[in-house]
């Protein structure tokens, strides 16, 4: 599955996803980035990124004020397929204010084509 970057970070990279959560160079090398998004607005900043690792799904969510520093948020959590639908389903997972798409309808592409 192609890893899919979004919003501000459309042309990011591994190398520059460790770099902006101060992880060491390669701490991602077994995982795959199945999409990453961050949106910036009135000086605060918030990522999303989706990875698989050993045929486990795990999210990252971070937040920052002013400046762009992401360091010591990168805490990986075990999700699943149902647990991410109920959220976008349910509450306002990838959007704003529930109406306004963030990441939600990529996720929900990214969600159907790892079912299959």
């Amino acid at each position: 599955m192609k890893s899919l970057w979004l919003n501000d970070w459309q042309a990011f990279s591994i190398d520059q996803l460790e770099s902006v959560f101060g992880l060491n160079k390669g701490t991602l090398d077994q995982v795959e980035i199945l999409l990453a998004s961050y949106t910036e607005s009135d000086d605060a900043g918030y990522a999303f990124i989706l990875f698989r690792h050993q045929q486990l799904l795990y999210e990252v969510n971070a937040s920052h004020d002013s400046l762009l520093d992401f360091q010591d948020q990168w805490q990986p959590e075990e999700s699943s397929v149902e647990a991410l639908l109920f959220r976008l389903n349910k509450g306002n997972l990838g959007s704003i204010k529930a109406s306004q798409n963030v990441f939600a309808d990529e996720l929900r592409q990214v969600l159907k084509a790892y079912l299959q």
